[in-house]
């Protein structure tokens, strides 16, 4: 059985290194703890519309979440270092997208060359993550 969610709208994207969100906060949010991150998440400038989708899935090894965060960005966001994203809706409330364990969310850049009226080329970053509870609400 599939179920698929995604996000009203989103007002903000920020990330953060995975190594400064909490450990377990998969496990903590299905234990129903407050998840929170401390570190100070550095803003992503996004244009146009940025889209959040999240998909449960059941399967015989129990319940798997896959989140699917989409943006176009004039500059990219680091792929040295594994980075957990931080996504907040038109409702104002945020989630969390990564663990401090792997796996860590998978980044895909793209680069687009910008349109004959003066559009600037854009990258179109494509972020997934699956794990037992992918899209984490933040306290």
């Amino acid at each position: 059985m599939n179920y698929c969610n995604s996000l009203p709208g989103i007002m903000a994207i920020s990330y953060v290194p995975c190594n400064r969100v909490q450990r377990h906060s998969d496990l903590k949010c299905l234990a129903s703890i407050p998840v929170q991150v401390f570190a100070d998440a550095t803003p992503i400038l996004f244009k146009g519309v940025a889209t959040c989708e999240m998909t449960s899935q059941y399967d015989k090894n129990g319940r798997k979440e896959t989140v699917t965060l989409r943006f176009a960005a004039l500059s990219a966001v680091p792929t040295n270092i594994p980075i957990a994203f931080i996504v907040k809706d038109v409702n104002r409330r945020s989630f969390l997208i990564g663990l401090n364990e792997p796996p860590h969310p998978v980044i895909k850049i793209t680069k687009t060359t910008g349109t004959p009226n003066n559009e600037p080329s854009v990258l179109t970053h494509e972020i997934t993550f699956t794990a037992q509870k992918a899209l984490i609400p933040l306290a």
